[in-house]
């Protein structure tokens, strides 16, 4: 603490050194006093004596003032006098004008600072005790013969709380005159004064023991006790206080009142504006006034008519270290909520303009004014997903202080407290057991009692399925989604899902059949969610005069549409029959199961041997179908692959939940004679089937795979990806060149996500050579066994995907399992070799 002014004459130093046998200094500033007595002594009035102090080091000296008009004014923390023996470390004696400041003052068995017979004294932002060793000992007195002194911003402490007589910080003797104590902060002691005449004690802060925090005895007038702080001493503080409650009951002491005015000093005393703090149990009366104690303030002002401001402040003040070297600790800075904040009288006599650190404005109550010293405290939060269940949240701090406390609520019923060391962010991990939206909140505080709290809503990335239909949305044939028209070339056809038929908003993607139909040439269609750039990927490829249908996994606009962009040179017709559709909430989840044939008409597996007949349809068991290893119950949609061959007319399939009416939608179309496949997801019947209807005039063999089922017990959560490219043989990256008969491409989609269960790819032959068709299959050997040589050859299921002739580009979606070791083989069954491209729109994930 800085000296507040050094006065107008000459400057004497002087320095506080551990010992001083011979002093040679001179006062000047390069040959200093080691003996504060003779810096002292050498001074007249209108000198500044100036102790510079050296952190550990103090003078062994007691110092007696004897000429008047001087400062001594402390130049840093440590500027320590440490009287030998039973003397005072600083005594003025029949002196005025004497200001004394920013020193640290302490003694052994006798009072640290003694003023007698002196006038116009000041003390400001001294530290005064006593030896901890020190017991029944005031540690400042004012004698009865002093007049107009002003202790201010100095902390005073009586040394151990003991079980002897009690002792006061400050004691003012009967006699004493004008003397104003205002500012300052005592630990484990209080203030007594003995029948003075005029008296502030103003805006003190009071940790107190067994006695009174304030006394006023004998027949004092003109006192004036506002804007103090009074506070019960507690375990929070210097383990050298002591004093409790339970204490003094044991060493016979009372537990007295915070403020007692004796009978003979009530009519000259005020009392207002004081802020009383209780420790726990420890409840003690606030006043003992005339005579009278009173257990309550309500008592207190209805008995004495004294104190209509005071208050019970809840809010136990933060402790503070003054001085280096030294333990003492007090609690004297305000926290939030206290009642003392901004609350003291600014008329009470004694005020000063600024509190024991010098901050002004100084409006609260006690010696402290409040400064939040952490008014910056702020929490941002950010995120980003790291999985279908999971997300990264980052917790942005900003804080002036340590250590902070956080908490967060993840807003599904868990909470944590992360550590936090200050300003900064802190990463923390969570994932969520179920699919949806959350609310999350971060709190922090600090350990002065700030408290700042965040929100912000956590939608995991992961969807569930919903089986719909399937139903149509769009043909432009009728009209019906779009005007009817064909769509242009090079234009986007837009399509509604999110609240169109039922289908909620805030859809993530959905599950379309797209065909198209009646084309006027050659060219490709991508699906996409409205707003998104369009990527460059296909999902249908056509030539003039063909009908080619596809499912498709598209992601949904913000806005609730797909498009549909045509990119051919020509107008086509597009049909889209919904299948079923994603949200980010509870539904079903997806389980890949290893490729099985459940249905081939030709060979009697699954149904009757035999074509289906014209307008005829078969029911196929799924629930509990033990080819496909699926479940007995609780399946709501199958993930299959449909081919039909051997057809005898042109026509299309419908698949859909069984016990229902057939509806308006188709998944494959076909010609005479041809073989021709499609991926299809379809709801499961209340019976555990499904059903497929022949709606052509003539017969077909049909084939239906199973590559997966959702159902709600299933974990494998949806996440839809922007359409990426991971493998095209065309490319000059692709060294290996086309697929040849009879082999397979392994491919390590998934290998460094195990938890990844399946992926959503649009698989396209094109350049064929020969008549064949693609099986997509799980591999049972890891990357490594590849690049050591020690996988052998994987055995094909009697599966397949797509089927394609000589010439032609066949697309079609697969939700293709990544095996134990992440990888996917692609094999071609043809006579001919092809080229392969693979797009990747979507993958299912289980944690």
């Amino acid at each position: 603490m800085q000296p507040r002014d050094e006065g107008t004459g000459r400057t004497i130093y002087a320095v506080s050194a551990i010992s001083c046998d011979v002093d040679t200094g001179t006062g000047a500033q390069d040959a200093p006093y080691c003996l504060i007595q003779n810096a002292v002594n050498a001074a007249v009035p209108g000198d500044t004596v100036q102790i510079t102090g050296s952190t550990g080091y103090f003078s062994q000296e007691s110092v007696t003032v004897k000429t008047s008009g001087i400062r001594i004014v402390g130049i840093g923390g440590q500027a320590w006098i440490n009287s030998s023996g039973q003397r005072p470390a600083l005594e003025l004696d029949g002196v005025t004008d004497v200001t004394v400041s920013n020193m640290m003052l302490e003694s052994y068995g006798t009072p640290a600072v003694v003023i007698k017979g002196s006038s116009n004294i000041k003390l400001d932002g001294d530290y005064v005790d006593l030896n901890p060793n020190t017991h029944g000992v005031d540690a400042l007195t004012i004698d009865g013969a002093s007049s107009n002194v002003t202790v201010s911003r100095t902390y005073v402490d009586a040394g151990f709380w003991g079980a002897g007589p009690a002792a006061s910080g400050i004691s003012v003797a009967s006699g004493a005159s004008d003397i104003t104590l205002a500012g300052n902060v005592l630990a484990a002691t209080g203030i007594t004064a003995t029948g003075v005449a005029g008296l502030d004690v103003t805006g003190n802060t009071i940790q107190r023991a067994c006695a009174s925090a304030i006394d006023i005895q004998g027949a004092s007038t003109g006192v004036h006790l506002e804007n103090n702080l009074l506070e019960d001493t507690n375990p929070d503080t210097d383990y050298m206080f002591g004093g409790f409650k339970s204490q003094c009951t044991a060493a016979q002491q009372t537990w007295a009142p915070d403020i007692t005015v004796s009978e003979g000093s009530s009519a000259g005393t005020t009392a207002d504006y004081n802020a009383f703090y209780i420790h726990g149990d420890d409840a003690t009366a606030p006043y003992s006034w005339s005579g009278t104690t009173y257990p309550t303030l309500a008592a207190f002002q209805a008995g004495a008519a004294q104190g209509a401001h005071d208050v019970i402040d809840t809010k136990k003040a933060n402790g503070a270290y003054l001085r280096a070297n030294k333990s003492a600790n007090v609690d004297m800075l305000l926290v939030p909520g206290s009642a003392a904040i901004n609350s003291a009288d600014p008329n009470a006599p004694g005020r000063l303009g600024s509190d024991f650190y010098g901050v002004s404005p100084y409006t609260s109550r006690g010696a402290v004014q409040y400064v939040n010293p952490n008014a910056q405290l702020a929490v941002a939060l950010s995120g980003t997903h790291t999985s279908a269940y999971a997300i990264s949240l980052n917790a942005d701090v900003t804080t002036a202080l340590v250590p902070i406390t956080a908490k967060v609520s993840w807003g599904d019923g868990t909470t944590s407290n992360p550590d936090v060391y200050g300003s900064g962010r802190v990463t923390l991990p969570h994932r969520y057991a179920k699919l949806g939206t959350y609310t999350i909140t971060v709190t922090v505080a600090d350990n002065v009692g700030n408290t700042v709290s965040n929100t912000v809503t956590a939608r995991t990335a992961g969807s569930a399925y919903t089986a719909y239909g399937p139903t149509r949305v769009l043909d432009t044939r009728t009209g019906t989604g779009a005007p009817k028209a064909k769509a242009k070339a090079h234009a986007v056809t837009k399509v509604q899902i999110g609240g169109n038929g039922g289908i909620p908003a805030g859809v993530t993607a959905v599950v379309l059949n797209v065909t198209v139909t009646r084309a006027d040439g050659f060219g490709y269609i991508t699906a996409y969610g409205d707003g998104d750039a369009r990527p460059s990927t296909s999902n249908v490829n056509f030539t003039a005069g063909q009908t080619v249908p596809n499912l498709v996994i598209v992601p949904v606009g913000a806005n609730g549409y797909v498009d549909l962009y045509n990119g051919a040179s020509a107008t086509v017709d597009l049909i889209a029959d919904v299948a079923g559709y994603f949200t980010q909430s509870a539904s079903s989840g997806y389980t890949p199961v290893s490729p099985a044939r459940l249905v081939d008409t030709r060979n009697g597996t699954g149904v009757a041997k035999g074509q289906i007949g014209a307008n005829g349809s078969f029911a196929a068991q799924i629930a509990g179908n033990s080819k496909g290893h699926l479940p007995a119950s609780g399946v709501t949609a199958v993930a299959l692959n449909v081919t039909v061959t051997g057809s005898k007319g042109s026509g299309f399939l419908t698949v859909y939940p069984d016990g229902g009416k057939t509806p308006l939608a188709s998944n494959i179309n076909y010609g005479t004679n041809q073989t021709i496949a499609n991926a299809v997801i379809v709801p499961v019947g209340a019976d555990g089937k499904i059903r497929v209807f022949n709606g052509s005039t003539r017969s077909t063999d049909v084939l239906v795979d199973v590559v997966g089922y959702y159902s709600a017990a299933s974990k494998s959560a949806y996440l839809p990806v922007d359409p990426v490219r991971v493998l095209d043989t065309r490319a000059s990256y692709w060294h290996s060149g086309p697929m040849y008969p009879g082999g397979y491409i392994y491919t390590p989609l998934g290998a460094d996500e195990p938890d990844i269960t399946a992926f959503a790819l649009n698989t396209t032959v094109t350049d064929t050579k020969g008549a064949g068709f693609l099986t997509v299959s799980p591999d049972p050997y890891s990357e490594y066994q590849y690049e050591s040589g020690s996988a052998g050859w994987p055995t094909r299921p009697g599966v397949s995907t797509l089927n394609w002739l000589r010439g032609q580009t066949v697309p079609n979606l697969v939700q293709a399992s990544p095996g134990p070791y992440g990888i996917i083989d692609f094999w071609n069954s043809g006579t001919g070799s092809v080229n392969l491209v693979i797009d990747a729109f979507g993958y299912y994930q289980n944690d």
